[in-house]
């Protein structure tokens, strides 16, 4: 009987250094999370992590748009690392705004002075140009009544077909730079995240436009709430906060150095698509802007122009250059056309303009018919921002961007076979777009080790949400990421986020590593439900990875 005692007591003891030792006889887990993403927002104002360090309102004179540019102001365009403390000292000239982006890469001034080549010759100034303006690309219009449900442009497009694909993500977010929108509008209640007015230097980037409220009525036609037997549809059906809008027109017209900022205001803030329903003459800081944006993965779309020789930001080769067709997909004869021409979409006519959300001081917000190529671009962009909600993202092998391939390869081919310069490649075609064969670069919710190796991954869903199953180690680390590049590296132009991570300030905010994320520990079978949301950052090449 002692004897069987002892023998218990010995293999007790054995047991218990086994475990200590080799872990040979762990006890297995078996475990659940799931959880929600979303983009990331400072709980304080946008502007404490906006890189402009002063603001100044415009004023055009009837000369000044007619000639295309602000007389006696120019734009100064710095090499990195510098910024306006290289000119303040130069007499006759007067700073009126200055700029740098949150990596340091580009940066600008816009003085006013008699004598621009004062500044010629200093270190560290890339180009000087006059303040070149820019204007919104839409006709006159009236609002009309709002139960009228014309929407002629979705069918052409194969919008109800795809709709029953794709709706839309809570993880794509999407930029509108023009004269900001109407928040409280009924119909697109809900679909805003933080913006920005440039105009007024504020984080209020509301439409306050009397006649045309552009911004409004653009912004309608990309995620309008949709199903909700009110109004007007949207093409992402407006279910998730997705819109940045960024205000840079009071009026109808702005400057090129305001158009650079904006841009950089939506890549440095996580946007990976921009509308631009504009259009202007050539300017370097509006090129040097948008190569900004390309470098950082974001997709970006502009309207062709209506008007002879307004045709950037459109003619640069990094965007894509949108036209418009009419009600009988037929050119519009207001629409730019030439070589960098990439597709058309409906636009309108005088007899069918585009119906969409709108504003008006008579009627409040309402429902306005518009026409143009500011029209025509969001069906391009709204497009777009469905086929990154399924996975299609950032560059091929071949270094093109996997949307603009898509959206050229499923063109309905109008006017002469192949590319023409009235239509491009074609009239965008929503359905057959999606059911494109494309690799697919989706946001994934990936769950670490303590030391950062891979355990486990899946998709995120397009609500934000995410499911893993399997699990089994006691302690984790979560990331989710997006390789926008597909080098299967974090770097440049890729989203990031890790759970339990908050940013301390603009710079720690925007770059978090593995370090930053909450270690989890589960030593217990069953689902487990995360208490807060991810949130994903996008990543630049300061951040060290």
């Amino acid at each position: 009987m002692q004897l069987r005692k002892v023998f218990a007591l010995l293999t007790a003891l054995f047991i218990v250094l086994c475990f200590s030792l080799t872990g040979c006889i762990k006890p297995e887990v078996y475990y659940s999370l799931s959880g929600q993403v979303i983009p990331y927002f400072p709980e304080t104002s946008v502007l404490g992590s906006f890189q402009r360090t002063a603001a100044y309102f415009p004023m055009f004179s009837s000369k000044d748009i007619e000639q295309g540019f602000i007389s006696n102001q120019f734009v100064v365009l710095f090499d990195r690392g510098f910024d306006s403390g290289i000119i303040s000292g130069v007499s006759g000239v007067e700073i009126l705004d200055h700029f740098i982006s949150r990596d340091g890469s580009f940066g600008y001034a816009v003085v006013k002075t008699n004598d621009p080549s004062s500044l010629s010759g200093i270190e560290g100034v890339k180009s000087i140009e006059p303040e070149r303006i820019f204007t919104l690309q839409s006709e006159e219009s009236v609002p009309n009544d709002p139960l009228y449900s014309g929407q002629w442009n979705y069918p052409m497009i194969q919008m109800p077909q795809a709709w029953t694909i794709a709706k839309g993500s809570s993880t794509v977010v999407v930029a509108v730079i023009d004269s900001g929108a109407r928040l409280d509008h009924p119909d697109l209640e809900g679909i805003f995240l933080p913006g920005y007015d440039l105009i007024n230097d504020d984080d209020d980037p509301t439409d306050y436009d009397p006649v045309k409220s552009h911004g409004t009525h653009v912004t309608g036609t990309i995620a309008a709430k949709t199903n909700n037997s009110l109004g007007v549809s949207g093409m992402t059906w407006g279910e998730h906060c997705t819109i940045m809008p960024i205000k840079i027109f009071e009026a109808g017209e702005t400057t090129a150095g305001i158009l650079a900022s904006s841009i950089i205001f939506a890549v440095d803030h996580g946007a990976k698509i921009i509308n631009m329903s504009l259009a202007g003459g050539d300017a370097d800081v509006v090129a040097a802007a948008v190569k900004y944006a390309k470098e950082n993965e974001v997709l970006m779309i502009a309207a062709s122009g209506n008007k002879p020789y307004q045709r950037y930001p459109a003619l640069y080769d990094e965007v894509i250059s949108v036209g418009a067709v009419d009600n009988d997909m037929r050119w519009a004869s207001y629409s730019n056309y030439g070589v960098y021409l990439d597709l058309v979409a409906p636009g309108g006519s005088s007899s069918a303009q585009i119906l969409s959300t709108g504003y008006s001081t008579d009627e409040g917000n309402t429902y306005s018919y518009m026409q143009g190529t500011s029209m025509a671009a969001p069906h391009v962009t709204g497009l777009a921002a469905l086929l990154m909600a399924q996975g299609y993202s950032g560059r091929d092998s071949s270094g093109e961007e996997i949307i603009r391939k898509i959206l050229r390869e499923t063109a309905l081919d109008l006017g002469e076979p192949g590319w023409d310069q009235y239509y491009g490649y074609g009239l965008i075609q929503a359905f057959d777009a999606l059911n494109f064969n494309e690799e697919r670069r989706p946001l994934l919710i990936q769950i670490l080790s303590t030391s950062g190796q891979v355990l486990k991954e899946a998709e995120v869903e397009g609500n934000g949400s995410f499911y893993v199953n399997g699990l089994t180690e006691n302690h984790i680390k979560i990331r989710i990421w997006r390789d926008f590049n597909g080098n299967k590296e974090i770097d440049k132009g890729d989203l990031l986020g890790y759970y339990g991570f908050s940013g301390s300030g603009a710079t720690t905010a925007w770059h978090p590593t593995i370090d930053n994320a909450e270690t989890l520990s589960f030593f217990s079978s069953g689902h487990n439900e995360l208490e807060t949301p991810i949130q994903f950052f996008p990543v630049n090449e300061s951040s060290g990875y």
